[in-house]
């Protein structure tokens, strides 16, 4: 896209900003410039990115601060895939060569600004960067950009970050993404300091794995300052009680002094020694100049900030599985996206082919380019302790592979957690979490900060993030204890921290766990876990 007619950068100074139900602000005093180029904004779920974001683009008022200049082009790409572009029409009429181009580079078909809500994610997700882009912003905004894409539109949509010119800010724990674009990080940290939990934001130069490798110097070296400064304290307080006792020493000699017999003449001389040589006065000023470092090396210990404590998602699954040898049993068959259409209709249609390898389900398009009409499954079991991954690109029937599956599950302890969540799914979650009894909202509670989530942000009526909802709503189906599990894009909104915590503790789940998933680390943890059950 062309490049803004001058060089500019998008300063936020000194913003405060607090949620109307919350008792503290979300963040204060924020300060952080965007010039132009990438710049990544990375921090834990519900920590306040896309809540900055809002505030960047005047969606949300901040309690003080500014944001300047406020006259820029501004486009935003939502991690919700379910919001239709605002220029949707308009980029479907649009076909000028540079949009042109740009429909070429992000693979989009010529009909799909028409059947917005017939698209799978990724191509939703294709079309919605498109229609930003078209607008030719001065300050472009994408929030999750690569949340439901499988690896081809990854790479798509990482060569259209780079043919942008302008002041670009993802908000992404996507690290390849990050890595292929970004020259700077902007990180929301979790701090402890002096007893307290804050938030603070700092920016490193460089992509995720140079500000990745940045971050854990300083915090090695905060957790160094703090060990030195405490050390010092402790040696400071052991040298003041040593002082404390020459002090009460000297106290003593003078009240004992005071009761000399006048004509004792050697005990009058050593009393009246120690007053000409001042030792009374030495001891309480040493004691008085200790106590004025030990001050200071206490302040200073106060003031340093550590990385506050994470959790790994060691969560106690009091669940057994299922006494059945097989839960689901689908024959090898045909099975058409159409509801409406029977198996035997696709004869000479194009189709997906799965093929299960292991523990994994790979399910590949059709090799003559068409769109597929269905998928073309072989013969599919799953005992009660098997955990099975299902990969492939988008649109090739992962979702269509997955009903099924459900479908074919009957009168088995199920949780399911689709791709997509809305207002509507939090609501219900909330309603569910405060009916619970004490004894199962304390373990709801608990096993939601086992996965780096905050229960007094939620127990407080904070807005849930995607990623908080999602973290919420496994702990929540856990209290009925599943044998069955199937989770659709799971790492999808997670930040890199809450990745891992999910993947120990699904990995340890001991029940039958189905995923559809991009996310080739994940996979590899979850499938091979399954191996220990």
């Amino acid at each position: 896209m062309e490049a803004p007619m001058q060089p500019i950068t998008l300063s936020l100074s000194n913003i405060t900003f607090t949620y109307p139900t919350a008792g503290s602000p979300l963040f204060a005093q924020v300060n952080c410039t965007f010039p132009q180029g990438w710049t990544a904004v990375l921090g834990d779920n519900g920590i306040g990115k896309s809540t900055l974001m809002a505030i960047a683009r005047g969606k949300l008022r901040p309690d003080s601060g500014q944001v300047s200049p406020n006259n820029l082009v501004l486009s935003y790409c939502p991690q919700d895939i379910a919001v239709r572009p605002v220029n949707l029409e308009d980029f479907a009429a649009d076909w000028q060569s540079e949009t042109i181009r740009l429909r070429e580079r992000l693979g989009i078909e010529d009909d799909w600004a028409y059947r917005y809500d017939t698209l799978s994610g990724g191509e939703r997700k294709r079309l919605q960067i498109a229609c930003a882009l078209a607008q030719k912003p001065d300050v472009l905004i994408l929030d999750e950009p690569t949340n439901h894409v499988d690896e081809p539109t990854q790479q798509a949509i990482i060569e259209v970050m780079r043919n942008y010119q302008g002041i670009g800010i993802v908000v992404s724990h996507d690290v390849t993404l990050i890595d292929a674009t970004c020259t700077r990080c902007i990180m929301f940290e979790r701090r402890h300091v002096n007893g307290r939990n804050l938030t603070e934001i700092i920016t490193y130069q460089g992509n995720y794995s140079q500000a990745a490798q940045q971050k854990h110097c300083n915090d090695r070296a905060a957790s160094q300052r703090l060990a030195d400064a405490r050390k010092e304290i402790s040696r400071l307080e052991s040298a003041q009680s040593q002082r404390f006792a020459k002090v009460q020493q000297v106290e003593a000699a003078k009240q004992h002094g005071e009761r000399i017999n006048p004509k004792d003449h050697d005990a009058r001389n050593r009393r009246n020694l120690a007053k000409m040589t001042g030792l009374d006065a030495g001891a309480s000023r040493s004691y008085a100049q200790l106590n004025g470092r030990l001050a200071k090396v206490r302040q200073t210990g106060e003031a340093i900030s550590t990385a506050s404590k994470r959790y790994d998602g060691n969560i106690w699954l009091n669940i057994e599985p299922s006494s059945r040898c097989e839960l689901i049993r689908l024959k090898s068959e045909v099975i058409p996206f159409d509801e409406q259409l029977l198996p035997e209709q696709l004869k000479d249609k194009s189709l997906t082919v799965a093929a299960q390898s292991s523990n994994v389900i790979r399910l590949n398009p059709p090799q003559d380019g068409e769109a597929p009409q269905g998928v073309k499954i072989p013969l599919i079991s799953i005992g009660p302790r098997d955990h099975l991954a299902i990969i492939g690109p988008n649109g090739a029937g992962k979702t269509t592979l997955i009903r099924a599956m459900i479908d074919a599950a009957i009168d088995i302890p199920m949780l399911v957690i689709q791709q997509n969540t809305t207002l509507a799914d939090t609501e219900q979650a909330m309603t569910l979490l405060h009916g619970l009894s004490q004894a199962d909202k304390s373990m709801v509670l608990s096993a939601y900060a086992q996965l780096n989530a905050d229960p007094d942000r939620l127990l407080q009526g904070e807005v849930t993030s995607p990623g908080e909802l999602r973290k919420l709503l496994l702990c929540l189906g856990l209290v009925s204890k599943p044998q069955l599990i199937v989770m659709d894009e799971p790492t999808n909104h997670l930040d890199l921290n809450s990745k891992v915590a999910f993947a120990r503790t699904l990995g340890g789940y001991p029940g039958a766990l189905i995923i559809v998933s991009h996310d080739d680390w994940f996979v590899r943890q979850l499938t091979a876990a399954n191996g220990s059950h």
